[in-house]
């Protein structure tokens, strides 16, 4: 079960798919990250980095000290919300608002303005921050509402990164409401050099007859281009 898996997995995609993927590998988004880029080139497909809170500077700084700099994708833009950290090409950037209602309809706003008119791949960071700061019953179901007007969009394919111990431990516990809603659910694992991609829910590991892959990290790192 190997890294041509993986790429199999992202390549077969389709417009309209929401992808949750839950992370407890040390660095298993990273991972996914450098594969959806190779998925992009292949496809010619851009790509929308929705950052919130300064989430997508870690991973993007992970990879480029293991030789991966995704920053030099000449097929990315970023929608950034909140933070001070501005990495690669901005297109938009918006403040953080802590009142739940206002950050919605900001966003919301922004999205139409910075979102590519063709089919894209739509990768969001930081959501699981979001869920932390609105760990309440009525706030989590208001960010849940607002999940599902997205995941009717067809001119994209949505990945939404989480860290797992972030969310696990919530009191309002959204992860099972999320995965009930999306297309596909992917939980991440990490056996000392080893990837475990556990695919809890998609269509793809049906016709692929697996719902493991275990990925050598270091052939993920071989090459190192985007």
């Amino acid at each position: 079960m190997t890294l041509q898996l993986l790429n199999s997995l992202i390549l077969e995609k389709k417009f309209g798919e929401t992808i949750i993927v839950e992370n407890s590998a040390k660095i298993g988004i990273e991972i996914l990250i450098k594969a959806i880029f190779e998925a992009s080139r292949i496809l010619n497909v851009p790509i929308l980095v929705e950052d919130i809170l300064d989430t997508f500077p870690i991973y993007a700084e992970h990879l480029k000290l293991m030789g991966v700099d995704i920053l030099k994708a000449e097929n990315m833009k970023i929608f950034k919300i909140g933070g001070v950290k501005d990495i690669g090409e901005i297109a938009k950037k918006v403040p953080f608002e802590s009142d739940l209602r206002m950050y919605l309809t900001i966003y919301r706003e922004a999205f139409e303005k910075v979102a590519p008119k063709e089919q894209f791949f739509d990768l969001v960071f930081g959501l699981d921050r979001l869920f932390v700061l609105n760990d309440n019953p009525v706030e989590i179901s208001t960010i849940i509402g607002a999940i599902k007007e997205f995941i009717t969009n067809e001119n994209r394919i949505a990945f939404y990164f989480f860290e797992y111990p972030l969310v696990d431990n919530l009191m309002s516990k959204p992860l099972p409401i999320l995965e009930d809603l999306v297309t596909s659910v992917l939980r991440l694992e990490q056996d000392k050099d080893t990837l475990i991609v556990n695919i809890i829910k998609d269509i793809w590991a049906m016709k692929a007859k697996t719902r493991k892959i275990m990925i050598p990290i270091r052939d993920v790192f071989r090459g190192n281009v985007i």
